[in-house]
């Protein structure tokens, strides 16, 4: 019988079983050499590994012999981010990584132990966001170093409470995985091959994916250090869990695309065994599925999933298959924007007729009618520092304070790995980040207020961390798009 995943909130409070054990086998394996697969830091290198960095944070030293297959290409840098392998490699990898633990924990204590989730976003548990308690503790029971605290947070408490544009679960109303090829939009990313910095994210990995990421900080806060924070393995289990609880969901459409079933055909996404032997363990995407060998068991899938399995769940009306629907350019600015710590305005050139034709459309929910959504879409933003977070207003009065007019927030933008996809040379061109973001109700807000929406767009690009005079954030473009298909009942 398949071990069954549970929400550690449910646990126990403190230092429960599951958590003890969780540390125990942790310092276990923190102490093997990362040349050895099953070892703490050749598990998280797998993640991301830059041995200089690495180095710098004392997470190794100059003498350690680091194993070929971290830097050939084989073990090494896999992540997926910023495409549509990055739900089911990151599930592989939970997979990999539970059951190593939990053979260490039977070695160990002669207990069964499965990996819990944090599910931050629980609204029937007050104490949802606070960070579980022996991940915060100064020692163990017995006095000793807490190996779930080892490695640096910013956070060492609770996530803030902020807006859900930021830290919710919007990503939950999107009904189609995969809409565009290039990713803008769609729930899990736009097609990829191999590629550990892609720039092609889906709205659940930028929402609340990357935003936990952000706001923890520390090594959580960057894509190279992420794997060793222990913490990291109960989001992205929560995050494993709402995938699951999205698939499962009535009127949601999964990609059943062979490429991503069975890819990628580049370089093979390979896991260690329990026993660290060769030949390791290869899957592809069809393996994380339903009857696949990677497929996980959860104890619930709806408190704080934002959806019911096995009911309709349409937040927005439907748009017919995804394969029909179609994502045009209405337009865009004419030059980079340059932020240097500082709010700057950019200017989105539309084509009059065909972006009012498309506000005209929005919203039209009867059957067979053609209908439409507006996104604002920011392509290759690039920096130095390893996540930010970027505000996005559209039609800001001139002067105004963004604070004051929260209706106009496009959205919070974390830019979790924002460092990895600008950096050349990190298996992928450094063309940085993208994102889409709806504006279907902004404009319909506007278009009720006399605000003309079929005019050219002004968007103010607000940093609220990640860039300075120091260190620049750059957006390449901002462009307006228009999504159209036909609209179906729930």
């Amino acid at each position: 019988m398949a071990s069954v995943r549970r929400d550690v909130a449910t646990l126990g409070k403190g230092w429960n079983d599951t958590l003890l054990h969780y540390a125990m086998a942790v310092r276990h394996l923190d102490n093997k050499p990362i040349s050895e697969r099953t070892s703490w830091k050749f598990l998280a290198a797998m993640h991301g590994f830059h041995r200089p960095w690495w180095v710098q944070a004392n997470v190794i030293s100059e003498a350690d012999q680091i194993p070929p297959e971290l830097e050939d290409g084989t073990y090494g840098d896999q992540c997926q981010h910023g495409s549509w392998y990055f739900l089911p490699w990151h599930r592989g990898y939970l997979a990999a990584f539970e059951a190593i633990v939990a053979a260490t924990v039977k070695e160990l204590t002669g207990a069964e132990w499965t990996l819990p989730y944090w599910n931050y976003l629980d609204p029937g548990n007050p104490a949802a966001r606070d960070i579980p308690e022996p991940f915060v503790a100064e020692k163990m029971p017995d006095g000793s170093e807490n190996p779930l605290r080892r490695y640096p947070r910013r956070l060492t408490d609770r996530l803030p409470n902020v807006s859900p544009q930021r830290f919710g679960l919007g990503a939950m109303a999107e009904n189609d995985f995969l809409v565009s090829a290039d990713g803008s939009i769609g729930f899990g990313g736009g097609e990829k091959p191999f590629d550990p910095g892609a720039d092609a994210s889906g709205d659940l990995e930028f929402n609340p994916h990357n935003s936990v990421h952000s706001m923890l900080g520390g090594f959580m806060g960057n894509p190279y250090f992420a794997g060793l924070d222990p913490l990291f393995w109960l989001h992205h289990c929560n995050i494993d869990r709402l995938w699951e609880a999205w698939m499962r969901t009535k009127g949601k459409t999964m990609t059943r695309d062979p490429r991503w079933l069975d890819g990628p055909t580049d370089r093979r996404f390979i896991l260690p065994s329990v026993d660290g032997k060769d030949p390791g363990i290869y899957f592809s995407a069809r393996d994380t599925l339903g009857g696949g060998k990677l497929h996980p068991t959860y104890d619930d899938l709806n408190k704080g999933t934002g959806v019911t399995p096995g009911a309709a769940m349409v937040a927005t009306v439907g748009m017919g298959p995804p394969e029909r629907q179609r994502v045009d350019s209405l337009g865009s600015n004419g030059e980079a924007v340059v932020l240097t710590g500082q709010a700057a305005v950019t200017t989105v050139r539309v084509d009059l007729a065909a972006t009012k034709a498309a506000v005209t459309s929005m919203g039209v929910t009867a059957p067979g009618k053609e209908t439409t959504r507006l996104y604002l879409k920011l392509e290759g933003i690039r920096g130095e520092a390893p996540t930010a977070l970027l505000d996005v207003y559209v039609n800001l009065p001139v002067g105004a304070d963004p604070a004051s007019h929260e209706g106009l927030r496009a959205g919070s933008v974390d830019l979790f790995g924002l460092q990895r996809a600008s950096r050349r040379g990190a298996g992928h061109g450094a063309n940085g980040l993208s994102r889409a973001l709806d504006i279907t109700e902004i404009a319909d807000r506007l278009r009720a207020a006399g605000d003309p929406v079929g005019a050219d767009l002004r968007v103010t690009l607000v940093p609220v961390e990640g860039s300075s005079s120091d260190v620049p954030l750059t957006v390449d473009k901002v462009s307006l798009l228009k999504r159209t298909g036909v609209a179906t009942p729930p």
